[in-house]
Formats: structure tokens, sequence, C-alpha cells
């Protein structure tokens, strides 16, 4: 019993006077923040200007083709940075070449004002070819002048045709003058006010006048001078001469509206045509003016 107790007591002491262990913290890593690049997609991102500008620029030299047009249409219109044409040129052609579309027919119209036919004529040509609807009219007119090629009325309806068939209101008025006077078609007056119709129905005053005429004689339509004179009256609103000779000629004959003399007189001083002239000059001889 004595030397149990003495073993209890020495475990006792000896526990007693054990230590703790300390553990060491470990080390905590210093966080670093990794600042990501955001790539930038679309250069529209940016408010319209130097820092655009020179987003497309670094696309553009690095061969992308939509920063190349955009560096033609800045660099050509003056925007942002100054106006050069000739480098507006070099980034058109350059997107042109690459098949740009929208590239091919802004050089073109470039090319064409500066009496440059034959690469106005290329690249309206290549973006026809695309189905644009503005460079296959303007085609169609190099074809129907012969400028910068051989005469073709054919080939100009066709490219006309194309670009009335996408809503181009001048190709549109294009078909319907072909139609009237039979020019690679055969004459076609049902077919001419179709066409004149479309474009006087986006108030057109060219289509208005050309239908209006239609009415007035009868030609592909059943004749009707109250239609002849509304459509006359709105062309003539728009500035157009020829809607107001016939406005004048109306006022003369007593058609549609009462016979004035004065009226009439007021609308061939305002149209100036040849026609208007002549008129003019017929009711001072007769005295009525």
């Amino acid at each position: 019993m004595k030397y149990l107790s003495s073993l209890i007591l020495v475990l006792f002491f000896v526990g007693c006077s054990t230590t703790t262990k300390q553990v060491e913290p470990k080390a905590i890593k210093p966080v670093v923040k990794v600042e990501k690049k955001i790539q930038v997609v679309d250069c529209k991102v940016h408010p319209e200007n130097i820092i655009r500008f020179e987003c497309y620029e670094e696309k553009a030299n690095a061969g992308d083709v939509i920063a190349q047009s955009w560096l033609g249409y800045y660099f050509s219109s003056g925007k942002i940075v100054p106006k050069n044409k000739a480098l507006g040129i070099e980034w058109f052609e350059k997107a042109a070449d690459a098949g740009d579309y929208y590239s091919q027919r802004e050089v073109a119209i470039i090319h064409l004002k500066d009496k440059n036919t034959a690469k106005a004529f290329t690249y309206f040509e290549k973006a026809a070819n695309q189905d644009d609807a503005v460079a296959q009219r303007e085609l169609a007119y190099l074809y129907d002048k012969g400028t910068g090629v051989k005469r073709d009325v054919n080939k100009a309806f066709f490219y006309f045709k194309k670009a009335a068939f996408q809503n181009d209101t001048f190709a549109q008025n294009e078909l319907g003058y072909y139609y009237k006077k039979g020019w690679s078609v055969p004459k076609d007056y049902k077919q001419a006010a179709y066409w004149y119709g479309k474009t006087a129905e986006k108030g057109n005053d060219y289509g208005q006048a050309e239908l209006g005429y239609l009415y007035s004689k009868g030609y592909g339509v059943e004749k009707n001078y109250n239609i002849a004179y509304k459509l006359f009256t709105e062309s003539a609103k728009k500035g157009n001469k020829y809607a107001m000779s016939w406005l004048g000629y109306f006022s003369e004959k007593g058609i549609v509206v009462e016979k004035n003399y004065e009226t009439a007189k007021m609308w061939y001083e305002k149209s100036a045509s040849t026609y208007s002239q002549k008129r003019l000059a017929i009711l001072k001889n007769k005295g009525l003016i």
C-alpha cells in the first residue's frame, strides 16, 4: 500500500510537470491580385472618340477587315481624326480587296467622284455581285450612261431590277422609266405604273409625277384626272418642275380645277421648263395673261 501511494504521487507530479507543446502557426502567403486584361471584341463599346479610333487602328493593323473599313470611314469623313482622303482610300481598299462589300461600294463612290471610272466600275461590280443594292444601282447607271464601260441597257436593266427588288427607290424609278420607254424590254405601261407606284407610295416626287402622267393619259391604268391632279400636287410641293408644269396645264384647261389663267401662269413660271415656257408664250400671244 505504501508503494502504491508512492507510485500515485510520482505519476501525479510527473503529469503536473509536463508542459503543453506549442504548435507553430503556418506561414500565410500574401494574396496577389492578378489583373485580368479584358479583350475588347467590339470597339464600339468605347465612346466615339480617339480611344475608339485607336482600338480600330490596332485591330486594322492586325488584319481585321471590319476595323480596316472603319478606318476608311473615319479618314474619309474626317470624324474623330483629321480628314485624309488618301488614307481613307487606302484603308477602304484594304478591306475591299479582302471582300468587304461596304468598303467596295464606298471606295467605288470616291473613285467615281474623282472621275476614276475604271476603278469605280471594278469595285461597284464586286459589291453588286455581293447583292449590295446601292452598288447594283450605281453599276446600272454606269452601264446606262456608258461611263467607264461600254453602254449596255440590258445590263443596266439587269442591275436596276436587282436593286429595285431590294426596295431601292432610285432603281425602282429607273425600272418604271425603262418600261415606259421600252428600253431593254418591250414597252409596258402597266409595269411602269407598278414601279412608279412603289416609289410614289414612299412619297418620292419623281414617282408621283410620273404616275400622275400615266393617270392623266390612261397609260397602264384607267384614266383618272383626280388621281393625277393629287399626285401632281404632292410632287409639286416637293419642288418637282415637271409636276408644276402639269398643274399649270390643268389650271389653263380647267381640268379638275376651275379654269384660271393666272394660276396657270404661276405654275408655268415656277416650273420654268421648256414646255412651260411654250405654254406661257401661247397664253401671252392670246392676250390671256
